[in-house]
């Protein structure tokens, strides 16, 4: 690896770094000069970095991933008041938070929540073609494939299949991040397997998985965060762009399916159609999918997987 490469693998790094400390600390204020010590630049360098890696600024980045962390809440959990979502969201008050969320979404807080309600889909959306999402929600929403907007909804979701809540396990992963839509997460599994295979982590008995950590609904697609992972045993050294990351032990709605490539947005939706008649609530954390094979040497070149959606106790 020559000295350019070996630059931009510890730029990588520490960006990493920051993005990690921003999604756990969004109820937190949050300061450049933090942010910047996190990455170990000054905070002049920082920002400039920041900003060409990541293709947005630090405050715009930051507010950004508050507001939409705050839609999400607002169209799965009726229960918190709108204050409460702002402070949890890091917003010092709720004036600056309604400014905020108008300005972003074209539309207040309380009327996106109203919007939400009744809608299908994950986070109030349904899939259409090539990973992309139909939403009526807010006009940062990229509205995709018109040909799907007159078609009744059954037509999409129906697909026979054994759907049952599960207390799923905690799982440490390596992983692989990915901006942009979720179809192309082939990319991030080469770059993943292309790591892994040398050091001895691919095997007959290695699980993959593809987690999701933005919903297309409220996203732009282009700025949505898939992580490409693989589970691992013990305590794996990292580098570069490859991050450690786990899931977290829990109740899931969990759907067993055998589909080839052009059925995921069936499979979603037959996911999100069955939550929304069987009682459950989608909690705050994010989905997952698991394969249980390659599916190229699949004889139909199908995927064996199962859907994982975070659910609250009844």
């Amino acid at each position: 690896m020559n000295v350019k490469e070996l630059s931009r693998q510890e730029y990588t790094n520490r960006i990493i770094r920051v993005l990690d400390y921003i999604n756990q600390n969004l109820d937190k204020p949050i300061d450049l000069s933090v942010l910047a010590h996190v990455a170990f630049f000054s905070p002049y360098h920082f920002h400039r970095i920041f900003t060409f890696m990541v293709g947005e600024t630090p405050n715009n980045y930051v507010s950004r991933i508050r507001l939409e962390k705050a839609a999400r809440i607002l169209q799965n959990d009726s229960k918190p008041s709108i204050s409460d979502i702002a402070f949890k969201c890091g917003f010092d008050n709720i004036s600056s938070f309604s400014r905020a969320f108008k300005r972003y979404f074209d539309m207040s807080a309380k009327e996106f929540r109203k919007e939400s309600k009744g809608i299908f889909g994950r986070g109030g959306i349904r899939y259409s073609k090539n990973g992309k999402a139909v939403s009526k929600i807010g006009k940062h929403i990229q509205l995709i494939n018109n040909e799907f907007c007159s078609v009744e909804l059954k037509q999409l979701i129906i697909m026979d299949t054994k759907i049952e809540i599960k207390q799923m396990p905690v799982m440490n992963l390596i992983c692989y991040r990915r901006t942009g839509a979720f179809n192309q997460i082939g990319l991030a599994y080469e770059k993943l397997f292309q790591w892994a295979a040398p050091r001895g982590l691919l095997n007959t008995r290695t699980k993959v998985l593809t987690v999701y950590h933005d919903d297309p609904s409220i996203t732009e697609i282009n700025k949505m965060r898939n992580d490409a992972c693989l589970v691992v045993e013990g305590d794996v050294q990292v580098e570069g762009e490859i991050r450690k990351s786990h899931i977290s032990e829990g109740k899931y709605a969990v759907g067993y399916f055998e589909i080839n490539l052009s059925e995921f947005e069936k499979a979603w939706n037959t996911m999100y159609s069955w939550l929304s008649e069987s009682g459950y609530q989608p909690r705050e954390a994010s989905p997952y999918e698991i394969y249980h094979n390659d599916y190229k040497q699949h004889p139909e070149e199908k995927f064996i997987m199962e859907i994982c959606i975070p659910v609250k106790p009844l």
